[in-house]
């Protein structure tokens, strides 16, 4: 009921549209010029926040708390308004082609994100960069089926079928 109140009345700050809009916006100039769908963003966000959740990843942003990776069953509705946000602002683009709809960082990316003098941000980038060096070269399947093989460890018993829309099978 709180949280509802909160969301209702746009209180929430912790994983608020803004928050998952502003980490979509660093991983995106990352893998600049490389466009990328809402999944690969959901699976790139758990991994810039837990980076020592993979073997030799850097310290991680947030805590290794019990069931963080419920985190990932939960943002895609809050990622999509993030990433509807920050389109509305100009700072990333939407591409629509073959293999369905991604995103892709704008030309206002990189000095909106340049404008914030932040050390948490900072490691963010520091963090959108190192899983780029490491899972870019995954298919969208192989990156599937390693967060699905680890979710068990990283706090939960889920399969990745939360990052299938309503109805996709």
């Amino acid at each position: 009921m709180v949280e509802s109140y909160l969301k209702d009345n746009n209180l929430l700050a912790f994983n608020s549209p803004f928050e998952l809009g502003l980490r979509a916006l660093a991983i995106l100039i990352e893998v600049y010029p490389k466009n990328i769908d809402v999944r690969r963003l959901l699976i790139y966000d758990y991994l810039i926040l837990h980076t020592s959740d993979v073997d030799g990843g850097p310290p991680s942003l947030h805590p290794s708390t019990p069931h963080r990776s419920n985190g990932i069953l939960i943002r895609r509705k809050v990622l999509q308004e993030g990433l509807n946000l920050m389109y509305s602002k100009s700072l990333l683009d939407t591409v629509y082609d073959n293999t369905g709809i991604s995103y892709k960082a704008s030309k206002l990316t990189e000095p909106f994100l340049d404008l914030f003098k932040s050390i948490y941000l900072d490691k963010l980038r520091e963090n959108a960069r190192w899983v780029r060096m490491n899972f870019e070269y995954f298919s969208d399947l192989e990156l599937g089926k390693f967060i699905d093989s680890h979710l068990i460890e990283w706090g939960e018993d889920y399969g990745y079928e939360f990052l299938l829309e309503e109805g996709e099978e």
